[in-house]
């Protein structure tokens, strides 16, 4: 029985902290081993994603970025990537290829056609020397590399005229010093780290939302709130255009501040108010991964938690992901950022010292999102012992699919 394929992605950024692609990830599982999630680079696992891509669209999965895909030159022999559209698609060639001059030709052709060709964790050696010129990036994994190292490799490959992209890059500190050197895109999970500054003074933007959070949060009076509303008349224009839009189907439409936020409830006027901090200050918010990767860990949270937890926690569950992200676009530390707002003490807990069922769920997804599968299995055993991995990958691409949904809204 052939193990069930699930479809990952993995931001690829640019130089001011913008997503220009994504990585796709190939997860697989096996039941009986519960632990063993894999990135899979085999032709079967390959012909298993592509078939997913083919039935729910790469669009839906990429919205219009370019898709980064693992090959080998025997995939591409096989013809399986016909279908795909080439403007789109940048081939990924392993680090595991035999590169001989059949390998050469078969890229040489895909490129011809228009591909994008990218080379994984490279190293150089006279076998893959030929592949330069084809290629448009170099991808090279830093921790492989001393700095020094790093530093030479590019001097010896800046004539070839490809774009440089750095893996594995987990601090603001080495995104700044990998760009000074010159790489083009990054990947890694720098950008979900904040850059604390010490007595940090919030912009005036965010403190009336923080404000306006807390007064959901509160349970304040709807007058109160509505009072808040009136400070930011752009975010009452936008609240209106949301509870007007073809996602709400209403006989009149709603003209008032009051009349929305009854409609919608204050747990759904909640989740929208961080989603605007999360997306403030954006040129375009549809291309920042720290709004991507909140929006993906809150739906994430909010799904698991009503297949194996409580349906009644799930709006927690939500607001715990996003929150847990939330300080770094603010600039604060986690604990400055629950100082400032108002949230339910489970929520707080959970966040700050892992505590009850969505402690574990929070705990679960920092280790998920970290790649620390082990791990992650034996916690969500402890969240629930039906757990499922395999619904877990499941609800992880699903997150992407309504992520795009929101992408394409005009309503953040």
């Amino acid at each position: 029985m052939n193990k069930p394929i699930f479809i990952g992605r993995q931001p690829i950024i640019g130089g001011d902290k913008s997503i220009f692609g994504y990585e796709i990830l190939f997860r697989s599982t096996a039941e009986e081993n519960y632990s063993g999630v894999s990135v899979s680079d085999n032709l079967s696992a390959t012909a298993n994603v592509l078939e997913n891509i083919y039935d729910m669209g790469l669009k839906a999965l990429m919205g219009e970025k370019p898709a980064f895909i693992n090959v080998t030159p025997d995939i591409l022999e096989k013809g399986m990537m016909e279908l795909l559209p080439k403007d789109k698609i940048v081939l990924e060639i392993l680090e595991t290829s035999k590169i001989d001059d059949d390998a050469v030709s078969i890229i040489t052709e895909f490129k011809k056609r228009g591909f994008g060709i990218a080379l994984d964790d490279f190293v150089y050696t006279e076998e893959w020397e030929p592949l330069l010129p084809l290629s448009d990036y170099v991808k090279l994994d830093v921790k492989q590399y001393s700095r020094t190292e790093t530093k030479e490799m590019l001097l010896l490959l800046k004539n070839y005229g490809v774009k440089f992209l750095a893996e594995k890059v987990e601090t603001d500190e080495d995104f700044q010093f990998y760009k000074s050197l010159g790489f083009d895109f990054f990947q890694g999970y720098f950008f979900q780290k904040p850059a604390i500054i010490s007595s940090v003074t919030l912009d005036p933007d965010y403190a009336i939302l923080l404000n306006i959070f807390n007064s959901f949060q509160s349970n304040e009076d709807i007058e109160e709130i509505e009072s808040l509303f009136k400070m930011t008349p752009d975010l009452i224009y936008r609240l209106l255009i949301l509870i007007n839009s073809v996602d709400y189907e209403f006989i009149a439409k709603i003209s008032s501040v009051k009349q929305a936020i009854a409609l919608l409830g204050y747990d759904n006027v909640s989740r929208w108010i961080l989603t605007i901090i999360l997306a403030s200050k954006k040129s375009d918010f549809r291309s920042d991964p720290l709004l991507e990767s909140a929006i993906i860990k809150g739906r994430m949270m909010e799904d698991i938690c009503k297949k194996y937890i409580n349906k009644s926690l799930s709006d927690k569950a939500f607001l715990a992901g996003m929150l847990s992200l939330v300080n770094v676009a603010l600039g604060l530390s986690l604990k400055e950022l629950l100082n400032k707002i108002t949230i339910a003490p489970v929520i707080h807990e959970a966040l700050v010292d892992h505590k009850g069922k969505l402690g574990e769920l929070a705990e679960f997804m920092d280790e998920y999102n970290s790649g620390n599968y082990i791990l992650a299995g034996a916690v969500l055993k402890r969240i629930n012992p039906n757990a499922s991995i395999s619904d877990i990958l499941e609800i992880n691409t699903n997150a992407l699919i309504y992520l795009e949904e929101v992408k394409k809204s005009e309503l953040v």
